[in-house]
């Protein structure tokens, strides 16, 4: 046999066998993300830690299940961040809200008191007396905006989420608060009747708070 046929041979063989060799699965890919099963989960525990920066929560609802450590951020808005779930806990009023970390998606927004433990007084729910409160917005995150809002008896302390642009949005199960980041809009409204409590701009450029 030619030299020639003979490497061309060795060469077919070699690519047949090749040819039925397995391919290693991609073992990189996440585990989907568990959607919520109802508008509040079954069970909710929290447990404060030692560090009183610490609340240890465990929300679980049929197949979705999340828990960790909470860390204070400020004030009393503790927060935890885990397998792409995000939640945000108001101590002071007791509002618990989950939601897809990388979307800001909801999952829940309930209302969960600790033993022994009583949340703050709602924010009122009548029109509010003056056209501008005091304002402190801080972009913690690409998506996510704290807020912290207050004039008289009125005190929002949440997160505000991107939906879409520059377009952020956050609830505390009574109010609703919108702000447009490119006009420097704030719109808060009652989340249950509709009724618009403020109407008024702020500039994330600005410093101090309004």
């Amino acid at each position: 046999m030619k030299p020639q046929t003979l490497l061309l041979a060795t060469a077919l063989l070699l690519g047949a066998s090749s040819a039925g060799l397995p391919v290693a699965a991609n073992q990189t890919q996440a585990a989907p993300l568990l959607l919520a099963q109802s508008r509040a989960p079954q069970r909710t525990y929290m447990t404060p830690q030692r560090d009183p920066n610490q609340i240890a929560v465990d929300i679980t609802d049929a197949e979705f299940r999340v828990y960790g450590i909470m860390q204070r951020s400020y004030g009393n808005f503790y927060t935890l961040t885990t397998r792409g779930v995000q939640i945000t806990y108001n101590r002071d009023t007791g509002n618990v809200l989950v939601v897809n970390s990388m979307t800001g998606t909801e999952f829940y927004n309930y209302t969960f008191t600790e033993a022994g433990r009583t949340p703050s007084t709602p924010a009122r729910t009548a029109a509010a007396p003056s056209a501008t409160p005091r304002t402190n917005l801080s972009q913690i995150a690409d998506n996510q905006i704290a807020a912290y809002i207050t004039e008289g008896e009125f005190v929002f302390d949440g997160m505000l989420y991107r939906t879409s642009g520059n377009s952020f949005i956050g609830e505390d199960g009574r109010v609703r608060v919108m702000y447009d980041k490119g006009t420097s809009r704030m719109v808060i409204i009652n989340v249950v009747t509709g009724t618009e409590f403020y109407n008024y701009t702020y500039s994330m450029a600005n410093e101090g708070s309004l």
